[in-house]
């Protein structure tokens, strides 16, 4: 009797238990079977817009960048929709399956940048602003009124974040990028402190060598030019850019005539040097270069092909298409592209193609040494201009950039030459600058992790393809942080970068 009634009272404890697992279950399910249904529609619009963003920049057809902005709209602010990530995000680590699990956060971040990007009056400010933008016939718009309605832009940008309980644009965006804004102030002051005595030598010695007392933007820009005049490659004329893509692929063992790819050369809106655009994850990829780009940009945009050619996960939410922000971490994406652009800085690779010696590859590297603590100190400038404006958006764009040229390039006068607001990347890539430097890390770690597992000739071993494959595969099933250790064994190593350019 007593063994029936333990029975009996364990029966009373599991039944209900195992009707909240039958519940749990059939709500999960009823969430991915709406998912697969919404993000097959989602899909079918990033392809889309992807189309009409290649028109726009190619110039191959009418860009209607309108219709499919206009159908994300009305997507992403479907109550349905909404209401099944606000109930789920929270509640997320009940989600038994991870892929389903990760989508959910990914559809949480998207929803987020959606409540900005898409609201009626930004899309209309974008939709205006791009338009102005637009190259046709070699005529654009004037810079002032390019000026007037960025900064309308990004006032409405900061007005929607703080309506979302942001105390600002950046804050929302740097906490949905996948970086975080502590952390991202923290990777600021570093670098800051690390390069400051170095560059500071470098202004003193010009200073001497000029016979001028005040240091400036002058001196600042050849010490920015002479980097990048010696980080990208000087390529006889015998070789075609689009041939050593094709061969550089082919030497890692990676064969683009397998790929649905289209690389041309176009002139480019102003700030543009290259688009890379995957159409359809993982099926079309295409970019366009500004007319004589160096083969360092090719490769860098053909390393966006590869991210997205490569990609395997079959959930559209998780293969990281680029239209609204929080759908993917931007930074390792350039990264990714970085990595492709940085075999045209592996020794071996230069003294084929570029037929350098060793002396000569030996001392372009000190001369990069040399200039790499003005060269990141650039960097840093050229994204805080954006950032500035979004924290302090009642200060003039001009006082922002004499400002941030006097703290970080050490510009000892007030004759400072600033920039317009006409750069079409703050439009349809809104505080995005910072991408580029954190790529340059990545690229930095991975190919030094490649020079660790296969040797010095890395760059013409055909088994290096297979191994950068698994920083492609799973799209955003993994953080970034988390394919980096993957990939490489650490999380972004600053301190190695710095040591990479000799700078301690």
């Amino acid at each position: 009797m007593q063994s029936t009634f333990h029975f009996l009272k364990r029966s009373i404890i599991i039944a209900p238990l195992f009707l909240i697992i039958l519940s749990c279950h059939a709500q999960t399910h009823e969430l991915e079977t709406f998912l697969n249904r919404i993000e097959t529609e989602y899909e079918q619009i990033s392809i889309e817009l992807g189309t009409a963003y290649w028109y726009f920049y190619s110039g191959e057809g009418e860009a209607d960048l309108l219709t499919p902005k206009n159908k994300y709209y009305a997507l992403l602010t479907n109550d349905t929709l909404n209401n099944y990530i606000q109930t789920w995000y929270p509640k997320r680590s009940e989600i038994t399956d991870t892929i389903l699990q990760r989508r959910v956060a990914i559809w949480h971040n998207t929803l987020l940048s959606a409540k900005v990007e898409y609201d009626a009056d930004i899309m209309k400010a974008r939709n205006d602003l791009e338009k102005m933008l637009e190259v046709k016939d070699g005529k654009k718009e004037s810079s002032d009124s390019i000026s007037l309605k960025m900064l309308e832009l990004i006032k409405l940008r900061n007005k929607k974040a703080q309506d979302l309980g942001f105390k600002n644009y950046v804050h929302l965006s740097f906490e949905n990028n996948g970086l975080g804004y502590d952390w991202f102030n923290q990777f600021i002051e570093n670098l800051d402190k690390a390069t400051l005595e170095p560059y500071k030598a470098l202004v003193e010695q010009a200073k001497k060598d000029r016979n001028i007392k005040q240091f400036d933007q002058r001196g600042a820009y050849q010490f920015i030019g002479l980097f990048y005049a010696n980080n990208s490659p000087k390529i006889p004329g015998k070789y075609d850019n689009i041939d050593l893509v094709k061969e550089s692929l082919a030497n890692i063992g990676i064969d683009y005539s397998t790929f649905h790819a289209q690389l041309v050369e176009k002139q480019l809106p102003a700030g543009v040097g290259g688009q890379g655009i995957m159409l359809n994850i993982p099926m079309d990829f295409r970019a366009v270069m500004t007319l004589g780009m160096d083969i360092s940009v090719w490769m860098h945009e053909m390393g966006h092909g590869l991210h997205g050619l490569f990609n395997s996960i079959d959930h559209p939410v998780l293969e990281g298409y680029e239209w609204i922000p929080g759908n993917s971490t931007p930074a390792f994406s350039e990264g990714m592209a970085e990595t492709s652009a940085w075999f045209t800085r592996n020794p071996q690779w230069l003294k084929k193609y570029a037929q350098m010696t060793n002396d000569e590859i030996k001392k372009q590297q000190e001369t990069l040494n040399t200039y790499a603590p003005a060269f990141i100190r650039f960097s840093i400038v050229n994204f805080m201009k954006e950032i500035e404006l979004y924290l302090n958006p009642d200060k003039p764009y001009e006082e922002i950039q004499i400002e941030l040229a006097k703290k970080y390039l050490l510009i000892e006068t007030d004759k400072i030459r600033t920039q317009n607001l006409n750069d079409i990347i703050y439009v349809s890539y809104p505080l995005y600058l910072q991408n580029y430097l954190l790529a340059d890390m990545i690229a930095c770690q991975i190919h030094q992790t490649l020079k660790e597992k296969f040797g010095d000739e890395y760059a013409f071993n055909k088994n290096v393809g297979n191994y950068l494959e698994q920083f492609y595969k799973d799209g955003e099933y993994y953080s970034w942080k988390q394919r980096l250790i993957n990939g490489t064994g650490k999380e972004l190593d600053i301190k190695a970068y710095l040591e990479f350019y000799n700078i301690k």
